[in-house]
Order: structure tokens, then sequence, then C-alpha cells
């Protein structure tokens, strides 16, 4: 069953809590502006499978018990305000698909465990698997299921909308089969991208941009065969680009611009169709696709080196000093004689006197 009561304008809590809607599969609430927190009358929807509670006012942390909630398959939080950490709580999630977060005040870290979450590290589930999920409610809820609500899909054959490649998508049809996405952009999360996101072979989109993540990209994401779409953009990261990445043929959209990732670009394979854009931002990054073809810090190193040598010298202090005494007296010197005519006459008698007795001598 479809509950979807989008694009209005409802305000107040987002659920009456006596309300019991035992056999909804899709609810949609989003661009509304219901506020206050999401209420438990959630857990009363056991075969919920979306969750779409995109562009509310809601806020305080995401609640616990929401990632107690066996068959979420499409969980979307954007564009509200959210606060608080993502819980290792969140990996229990093990029929999770889509994840999408994204422009909320989440801080912390992002949760080693994602790795736990069943269809991002395994094949996603198949028409059979969803035939034999629909056909077993059919068995347990006969009087729900008309003749004419054949096929059993449905309830999932609805549109679906995602922020993906830095662009609203609306999919129609069973989005649910493909929509393998972590969305965490927009928010102000911290630390390092974990490194046991390498295990979600199946993630097809995943999404960091606008956070303060630090670290290097990992090279374990070479493992991400299906990826599609890579966003790790204005954030804080450092390195090089994994020249193993490159092996990631499915990518077709992918950024890094705005951190601070030094080295030479990749650009082979699906790499070498990435503008200029996926990469600007970061000073120390050259090669093809930009203009700087070597290593900034290799055509300054000469100079710098030379100005190091000179001013770190042990005697570079003694030979200044000498030099500017040696100029301050010779100038004083000749100083004197020009303002004072007889010193001038006495020196230049005593010099020809000297030169008249070295002829002397030599003769």
């Amino acid at each position: 069953m479809l509950l979807d009561l989008s694009n209005n304008k409802l305000q107040g809590q987002v659920l009456p809590k006596d309300v019991n809607m035992t056999m909804l599969r899709i609810l949609r609430l989003s661009s509304n502006h219901f506020e206050g927190v999401i209420s438990p009358t959630i857990l009363n929807s056991p075969y919920l499978l979306v969750l779409d509670f995109r562009d509310n006012d809601l806020s305080n942390n995401i609640p616990e018990w929401l990632y107690d909630h066996s068959c979420l398959v499409a969980l979307i939080l954007s564009g509200n305000r959210f606060e608080g950490h993502l819980t290792r709580r969140l990996c229990r999630m093990k029929t999770l698909q889509a994840f999408v977060v994204s422009h909320n005040r989440l801080s912390g870290g992002i949760p080693s465990c994602l790795d736990n979450i069943t269809f991002w590290n395994k094949s996603s589930p198949s028409l059979t698997y969803w035939n034999y999920h629909i056909n077993k409610l059919v068995l347990q809820y006969p009087y729900l299921f008309r003749d004419d609500y054949i096929p059993f899909f449905i309830p999932l054959e609805t549109q679906m909308s995602l922020f993906i490649k830095n662009r609203l998508y609306t999919f129609k049809g069973f989005p649910l089969l493909i929509m393998i996405t972590i969305d965490l952009s927009s928010n102000q999360l911290i630390g390092s991208i974990p490194s046991e996101l390498r295990e979600l072979s199946q993630l097809r989109f995943l999404n960091l941009l606008n956070n303060s993540l630090r670290g290097s990209i990992p090279i374990s994401f070479q493992n991400l065969r299906s990826m599609e779409s890579l966003d790790l953009s204005h954030n804080k990261l450092s390195g090089t680009i994994p020249s193993e990445l490159v092996g990631l043929t499915s990518v077709s959209a992918f950024s890094v611009a705005y951190n601070n990732l030094s080295g030479r670009i990749p650009f082979e394979r699906q790499f070498s169709t990435f503008t200029n854009q996926c990469y600007e931002g970061n000073p120390e990054l050259y090669g093809d696709p930009l203009p700087r073809k070597c290593s900034t810090t290799n055509q300054s190193e000469p100079e710098e080196k030379q100005g190091i040598r000179i001013i770190d010298h042990p005697n570079f202090f003694f030979y200044a000093f000498v030099t500017v005494s040696y100029a301050l007296v010779f100038w004083a010197f000749f100083g004197i004689l020009i303002i004072k005519k007889n010193w001038r006459h006495k020196y230049f008698k005593a010099v020809d006197g000297y030169i008249e007795s070295l002829f002397e001598l030599l003769s």
C-alpha cells in the first residue's frame, strides 16, 4: 500500500500517536512543513519498505529505534534539521539499499560497520526476491489483494527521486532494484573515510560532498566495481588520487574538487572522460585534464633550496657584517676627503711621495 502526501503544506507532527497502518509499504511525506521528531508509530508498519520524509523541518537526532525496522529498503531524510551522530546501530538495517540523509546537521564520523548491511555488499534483491516477499503477504492477508491488483509489484512500481551525479533524478518502475546508494552530503561529518567501505561491492552511488572529512582516498575503493557516481568534493582530503581507481569502469560521475589533494591525476580508461571541474580547488594536483602538466612544487624547488642554502649558512651573518662594515669605512674615508680640502691635499701629497720613493727604489 502507498500513502503519498508529498508536496503539500501539511504541518505539525508527522503521524498521530494512535495511527495503525499495518500493511503500508511506501510512505511519502516529502516537501511539507512537518516538524519535531519522527513518531515511533512507524514501527506499527512492519512491512514498510520506503520512508521518504525529505524537505521538512524535522529535528533532533535520527531516532535509534528507526534503525531496528526489519524491512526498510529506502530511508530518505534529506533536507531537514537532524543532528547528532550516525551510530553503529545503523548497521543493523540488513535490508537497507538507499540511505539518504543529505543537507542536515549530522556530525561525528562515518560508521565503519556499514559493510554489515547485506544489500550493499552482496547482490541486490532480484525480481524473484520481491515476488516471494509480496506473495508471502498475499497468503497472510488475502483480503487485502484484489484480482485487479496483479501483478503484486504495483506497490513498488512507483516513482522515486534521488540526488545523484549532481542532479535530481526521478526514477519510475522498480527503482528499488537499482537504487543502492549512500548520500551523506552537506552535513558536518569529520574523520576519515572508513576503509571498510571497500566491501560495498554493490554500491552504485556514494555522495560525501560538502563535509569536513580528512585523510586520504582509500586505495581499497578499487573494489567498488558497481560504482557509477562517486563525489568526494568539498572536504579536507589529502594525499594522491589512487591510480587503482581507473579500474572502476562503471563510474560516469566523479569529483574530488576543493580538497587538499596532490600529485598526478590518473587519466586512463573511464577517468579520461572527466573534465577539469572534477579536480579544481586542489592547487597541488597536476596532469590532464588540468592546465598544470607538472608539479608546481618541483618547479619552485631549486629557488627555494638556493634561498635556504644562503640564509641558513652558519657564517651568513658574519660575512654580512664584514661586508657592510667595509662598505661603511670605505665611503666614510672618501667622504671625508671630498669634504675636507686640506686633508685631500695631504692625502694625495703622501701618495705621490710613496710613488716617487717606489720609482727610486726600482731604479
